[in-house]
């Protein structure tokens, strides 16, 4: 609970929060054509103040709808009827066969079965229930933009290029919000959850107020598409708090430090961090107060932030869908991934075998960048995959019950790794009764660690969250996703720049964990190189894949942790592992629903991925990861695949449900 104090100034942090600036540098990206007070141009970005295009409506409580169960968004009046589909592309027109026809002004439902649940979360956002709504595609078409990737950062590039008249194809893999979109927490903040201490290392003052200014433009341009395409995601502005880091509790283990007498040191170094990170934000132009708060267990204190906004992820990337299709003439194939692309003549290749021939360019907006060949994949090693390694962050979802006193806000913290905390209405369900959900993440750590060094991180998030939130109830939901951490904590949109690329190729990566703000910026960034808007110059330096921040003279930005990680996956194939499963005539010792990577062949060199499914069935695979050769592991929290060095992901039986490999593990035993 905030004191009155702090809550009458959360009612003017927004108004307050930006730099003391009004030029250009915070109104270029394309959100729309007025002006605002951080204008001085009419420009193709968002225009309107913050507090213009709040209205009624949107100061509301998150819709309930919006969170548990109602994955979609509702599809505009209409039906559909089994006949051929012609997709008319503004004069442009392409038919394909498929048993419905979409009637003006409606979703293109296709009648297909179930496609499963592969890599789909049970989450509080129900990507589990999420079923296709899009055709496959089945024929050859052609557009002016391609755009590879059904997320926030692919669907955000087409919307805008749709709108500005744009011929638009968006190709995805699986259904819209199956990715990593669908998995993220929905927030966005105008902070910067990198620490702005941090980024003051390797940046200047003035690339830190861009940091804030397309943080704040980046949350302006979606509640206005939430407005103007009347998206119900249940977008909202709430207050937002930085908590000092402490010392965390850790389940069941009395003699781990963070348990110990070393706690007060602990809580002394985060408090230090506290105040250091709040000069760090003043000196960046960001208005920020240390407040006292009241109700939130062993915090008497915390950096009150700008407000940050909160929605539901899926929603709101399928609303962008349905406004794409329904009303801006563009066209979205589902279940149809990508397997090469012809750089130089802009052809995108599907699995079938189908092309979409792209006259003007491809967005590459797969989180990390599918490749087409061994060759394309080593050149974008040194050009993006190096600049960046792979993480995977934990969520929580605890069970709160309504009108308990829990505030709609969003807490961050300086932790290492760091922790976000936000409550999210809920609805009345059979099974759990009339209550909202305290959404907790944290716990993060390099991606494809061996099975035995995962711990207990939905154990410890739980713990920590409950030590701030002790009227927490039961935990109804558990997932985790994965991101993109730079070597410069800033994300990589634009055109990429891979000696193998063409200067048509475009790229969204190095999300940093800010899946919804960066998946915006990057559609926005790159809409605007495309089209000649202000922002594709304006932000070009802070957040072009060719930046140089930091670093060697002469050398790109690499990051350590990504060859760290690299190196040890080539060792970890190359050499014998440690036996967890003797030999194959053991795996009967592996427990059902489980997998591990076991060493087979003569000199045990030979790297075999296997799982045993609940019937006891064994499947084997190849354990190198069919990307570059980089050696899986197996998750024990998803139950998946994962690849430590570039993020490839596959589901339990071998299936690719994440890039930038495209195919499928080779299966040994069939």
């Amino acid at each position: 609970m905030i004191s009155n104090a702090a809550s009458k100034t959360a009612q003017r942090t927004l108004k307050s929060s930006l730099p003391c600036r009004t030029k250009v540098i915070a109104a270029a990206l394309p959100f729309n054509q007025r002006s605002n007070p951080y204008s001085s141009s009419s420009g193709p970005m968002s225009t309107q103040s913050p507090t213009d295009v709040r209205t009624d409506d949107l100061r509301q409580p998150l819709k309930a709808a919006a969170f548990e169960g109602a994955a979609a968004a509702p599809p505009p009046a209409g039906a559909t009827e089994d006949v051929e589909a012609t997709y008319s592309f503004r004069g442009t027109e392409s038919t394909t066969r498929s048993r419905n026809r979409t009637i003006p002004g409606t979703l293109h439902t296709v009648r297909v079965a179930n496609p499963g649940n592969a890599g789909l979360s049970n989450n509080c956002w129900g990507q589990d229930k999420l079923r296709q709504k899009y055709p496959k595609l089945s024929d050859n078409v052609d557009a002016d933009v391609c755009v590879i990737g059904g997320g926030v950062s692919g669907l955000t590039t087409a919307h805008l290029l749709a709108k500005a008249g744009k011929r638009v194809v968006v190709l995805e893999s699986r259904v819209i919000g199956s990715g990593i979109t669908g998995r993220s927490l929905g927030d966005m903040t105008v902070w910067h959850t990198g620490l702005f201490s941090s980024l003051e290392r390797y940046t200047s003052t003035n690339q830190r107020q861009q940091v804030i200014d397309s943080n704040v433009e980046a949350i302006n341009f979606v509640e206005s598409v939430v407005k103007s395409e009347n998206i119900n995601c249940g977008f909202t502005r709430v207050p937002a708090y930085l908590l000092p880091a402490g010392a965390e509790p850790v389940p069941g283990d009395s003699s781990d430090p963070r348990s110990s007498s070393s706690s007060s040191s602990k809580e002394r170094q985060g408090e230090r961090l506290l105040r250091q990170e709040l000069e760090a934000c003043k000196a960046a132009g960001l208005d920020v107060n240390m407040v006292d708060l009241q109700g939130l267990s062993g915090i008497d204190h915390a950096v009150q932030l700008p407000e940050s906004a909160t929605l539901n992820p899926i929603e709101y990337v399928q609303g962008l869908a349905a406004a794409i299709t329904g009303k801006y003439g563009g066209r979205i194939y589902e279940s149809t991934r990508m397997r090469k692309v012809d750089s130089n003549k802009k052809i995108i290749y599907t699995m079938e075998g189908f092309k979409v021939d792209a006259s003007q360019a491809y967005v590459n907006a797969t989180a990390a960048p599918s490749t087409s060949n061994l060759v394309d994949s080593a050149a974008h090693v040194l050009a993006l995959h190096g600049k960046q390694h792979v993480r995977r962050r934990y969520v929580v979802a605890l069970k709160v019950p309504k009108f308990s006193g829990f505030k709609p806000t969003v807490y961050y913290d300086t932790a290492e790794p760091p922790h976000t905390a936000m409550l999210v209405p809920g609805k009345q369900t059979s099974d759990t009764g009339y209550h909202d959900l305290l959404v907790v993440a944290g716990e993060a750590h390099d991606q494809g660690k061996r099975p035995s060094e995962y711990g207990e991180p939905l154990a410890n998030l739980e713990a920590w969250a409950r030590a701030k939130w002790p009227r927490a109830g039961e935990r109804l939901y558990a997932w985790s996703y994965q991101y993109f951490q730079t070597a410069e904590d800033l994300g990589l949109y634009g055109r990429d720049p891979t000696i193998t690329a063409s200067k048509a190729a475009y790229v969204a990566t190095g999300d940093c964990g800010r899946i919804m703000s960066s998946g915006t910026l990057a559609g926005n960034v790159i809409a605007s190189q495309l089209l000649g808007w202000p922002a594709g110059q304006l932000y070009k330096n802070i957040y072009s894949p060719s930046r140089k921040l930091r670093g060697l003279p002469g050398l790109p930005a690499w990051s350590p942790r990504y060859f760290k990680n690299t190196i040890q996956s080539a060792l970890d194939m190359l050499l014998p592992l440690p036996r967890f499963v003797k030999a194959a005539g053991d795996i009967e010792n592996l427990a059902a629903g489980e997998g591990c990577i076991i060493n087979s062949g003569p000199l045990a060199l030979r790297k075999v991925a296997v799982y045993k499914d609940d019937r006891g069935e064994v499947h084997k695979f190849s354990g190198l990861c069919p990307h570059l050769g980089c050696l899986l592991q197996w998750n024990p929290e998803e139950k998946e695949w994962n690849c430590p060095c570039h993020g490839s992901c596959f589901d339990k039986e071998g299936q690719n449900i994440a890039g930038p490999a495209t195919i499928d593990m080779t299966r040994l035993d069939k």
